[in-house]
Formats: C-alpha cells, sequence, structure tokens
C-alpha cells in the first residue's frame, strides 16, 4: 500500500498537524528524501515529533520506510505525461477510481458475508444514517426490495433517541457515518453494547470511539483529490459509502 492510499484509509482520523505535514511533503518531498527526520522538521517548519506521528499513524513502521515510499511519488510524478489528465474532471474521476481500488483490495470478505448471513438471519434490520450519510441507508433499504428482503431506514436523528428505547436481542443495526460521531450514535450503541444487539459501524473514521461498542464495523478508504498547486481537497465521501450499500445487496444476493 502506497503513500497515497495509505492516506485514503487515514485522512479520516489525521489530526491537524498531521494533515499539514502531510502537505508539506506533497510540496516538497524531495526534503523527506535527502535530509533526517531532525532537518525535514526545520525544512516544513514543524517538529520532528509530528512528523513522527504522522509516519505512525498513516501505518509505517519508521521513518525510513515512509521514506522508501515517498521516493516513489517522485518517481511517478517524474514519469506522469503533463500532456493528459489535467483537467479537473479526470482528477476527480482518478480520486474515485484510487479510492474503488483501494477499497477492492481491503480483505473484508469475511465481514461481508458475516453481514450478509445476519442480514438474511434477523427479522428486524433498521439502517441508520443522517443528513447526507441517510442516502446510504436509504439506498440499503431500496437494493434490498429486489432480494425480497424489507429493511427499514433511521434517517433522523429523533427517530434514533426512540429507537434507544425499544431495542430488542430481535433488531440489527447498520450504521451508516462517515465521521462515526459520537454525538449521534454513542448512547445507541452503548445501549445495544448492553443489550447483546449486533450492531454494524461502517464508517471512514478508524480513529472514531464508536469502535469500541461494536465488534463488527468495516472501515473504508476516503477520497481526496490533489490539486496542481498540490494542495488537498476532499470530495464528498458519501459517494463511496453509497455506493457501498450496493456491495451489501450483492453479497447478500450472492446467499441465495
Amino acid at each position: 500500500m502506497n503513500l497515497e492510499e495509505r492516506i485514503g484509509i487515514y485522512y479520516t482520523s489525521l489530526t491537524k498537524s498531521e494533515k499539514d505535514v502531510y502537505q508539506a511533503v506533497l510540496n516538497n518531498p524531495e526534503v523527506i528524501v535527502d535530509k533526517s527526520i531532525q532537518e525535514a522538521a526545520i525544512s516544513y517548519n514543524v517538529s520532528p515529533a509530528s512528523i513522527q506521528r504522522f509516519v505512525k499513524r498513516v501505518g509505517y513502521r519508521g521513518y525510513t520506510e515512509f521514506k522508501l515510499d515517498v521516493e516513489d511519488i517522485i518517481a511517478q510524478n517524474n514519469n506522469k505525461d503533463s500532456s493528459t489528465g489535467n483537467s479537473k474532471l479526470s482528477g476527480i474521476i482518478d480520486a474515485y477510481l484510487k479510492t474503488f481500488k483501494t477499497l477492492r483490495d481491503m480483505d473484508i470478505d469475511n465481514v461481508m458475508y458475516q453481514l450478509a448471513n445476519d442480514i438474511k438471519k434477523y427479522d428486524i434490520v433498521k439502517a441508520l444514517g443522517i443528513g447526507n450519510s441517510a442516502l446510504s441507508a436509504e439506498q440499503l433499504v431500496y437494493s434490498m426490495y429486489s432480494e425480497e428482503k424489507f429493511i427499514e431506514a433511521i434517517p433522523d436523528k429523533i427517530k434514533i433517541d426512540y429507537l434507544e428505547n425499544c431495542l430488542t436481542d430481535k433488531y440489527l443495526l447498520i450504521i451508516f457515518s462517515v465521521t462515526g460521531s459520537t454525538i449521534t450514535y454513542e448512547k445507541l450503541m452503548q445501549t445495544a453494547q448492553k443489550k447483546h444487539i449486533k450492531v454494524y459501524l461502517i464508517t471512514m473514521n478508524q480513529e472514531t470511539p464508536l469502535l469500541k461498542y461494536t465488534d463488527n464495523s468495516i472501515i473504508l478508504p476516503s477520497t481526496n483529490i490533489r490539486n496542481t498547486d498540490n494542495s488537498l481537497y476532499r470530495v464528498d465521501n458519501r459517494t463511496i459509502l453509497y455506493s457501498f450499500a450496493e456491495v451489501i445487496s450483492y453479497y447478500y444476493a450472492s446467499l441465495n
């Protein structure tokens, strides 16, 4: 997994200082290759500790391994054909393609089949999502119609609050949340855990505290576009979340 793929997975959990380090590396990657971590920190006007935290946060064993990946980025940049792929549209499409490629390469078959089997097993299935994430929950509902499986979408906070009071072990909860919002879902998931109710959390934030309330989570990659000035722009990740609802229904269909 290269640096850009790692960023796709970890971006939503990066702190502001860690994002600043990544931006500095994008602007001048040669610093990492040519200098020690102490010298790089001076060049980037950050602390060595912040670079070290960033390196560990995105899953590298150490600075040396990180440096090798940065060398690959420089080589890729040098080999790019400047005559192609310069439009904003191509940049957006390429970013989504990279995200879907990262998703394709993730080892999630076991949890996906487990989720599909649980949807089949439970009579009461609730798909939860707030705001734009509600579209993913509702898409799962529509996708399951064709599989003759009825589930219900819970698309607002008031209904989620009431749901907490009527949970039983007959319920299966599937939560779609890009950020893994504790404000929206923590009380519900705490109650579900106490009542031994099965919950699947589908999110893009692998640092969300909600993960401690369930053994069934799927961390999806996020999508970022690198502009021509090397600044980062994060497009709406709900496109990936929305598409993933259809992936779930496909796994369900494959059981039949």
